[in-house]
């Protein structure tokens, strides 16, 4: 079986364990060409219920459930207090690097809007989630993901997007900066949610193609990514807060980059 911790923490790596009932149902759901499911195990004892529906999902992939000892399956999972029981390894089928994602958007492929999110040193891997959750409902092109700055794709990212992530596209890169900047070569138009700022989300124009950018609750933007900005947005608010907490300022600027929240 091997160590879960050893083998899936390489940032950008599409292999990785998910563990939990509903994320390992989730993950078998999914089509093929999103999530390729290599292995499933789960503790001998487990309930019949949920391993009898276990079971059945395995075999729609055509994968054997395999079985183990409690010990077994949490060394699997690296997370014995959370995996409940059940854990599988998967390989992410929506990870991309940022430049070839867009070079496969091309001609035909350009002449539909593209709206994209992006978050700058965020680290908490539930506000996330949260957001991942609400990009894949609002039906937004992608995530821009950096290596460095934020964690990589993990259990509660995982949990906190209700499995959200595996019908997202992660567009990978080094650093936000550089992501950023392939963006704006292929004519996005990046914005940034700021206070004080150019403008109000709520009265914001969609353009084409537009990267919303989102920081940090302590830190807000960085000066790499504020210098790379064609414009500033803030969210209005009338009562005496200074900020919303990340993942609803991304979940906002999420519905407004759908144009499902106009003034």
């Amino acid at each position: 079986m091997g160590n879960a911790e050893s083998r899936m923490k390489k940032r950008g790596h599409s292999e990785l364990v998910v563990f939990g009932r509903r994320a390992v149902l989730e993950a078998l759901a999914q089509p093929d060409s999103d999530v390729e499911v290599c292995e499933v195990w789960v503790v001998k004892s487990t309930p019949g219920t949920f391993r009898s529906e276990l079971a059945a999902a395995c075999r729609k992939r055509a994968l054997e459930l395999r079985s183990g000892s409690l010990a077994q399956v949490n060394a699997f999972s690296g997370e014995p207090k959370h995996d409940q029981g059940v854990a599988a390894r998967i390989r992410l089928g929506r990870i991309a690097e940022v430049e070839s994602f867009l070079e496969a958007r091309k001609g035909k492929h350009a002449r539909a809007p593209m709206r994209l999110l992006a978050l700058d040193g965020v680290t908490n891997s539930q506000n996330i989630g949260m957001a991942v959750r609400t990009l894949v409902g609002c039906q937004l092109d992608g995530l821009i993901w950096p290596a460095q700055g934020s964690p990589w794709i993990n259990g509660l990212v995982i949990k906190a997007s209700a499995s959200a992530i595996y019908r997202c596209n992660v567009l990978c890169c080094d650093t936000l900066s550089e992501g950023l900047i392939a963006t704006k070569r292929q004519g996005f138009e990046l914005v940034g949610l700021a206070h004080p700022a150019d403008g109000n989300l709520f009265e914001y124009e969609l353009p084409h193609r537009a990267v919303f950018v989102v920081g940090s609750e302590t830190l807000g933007l960085s000066d790499d990514v504020m210098g790379l900005l064609d414009q500033t947005l803030e969210i209005p608010l009338a009562g005496p807060v200074e900020s919303l907490n990340v993942a609803v300022a991304a979940s906002l600027a999420c519905y407004k980059a759908a144009g499902i929240v106009t003034a």
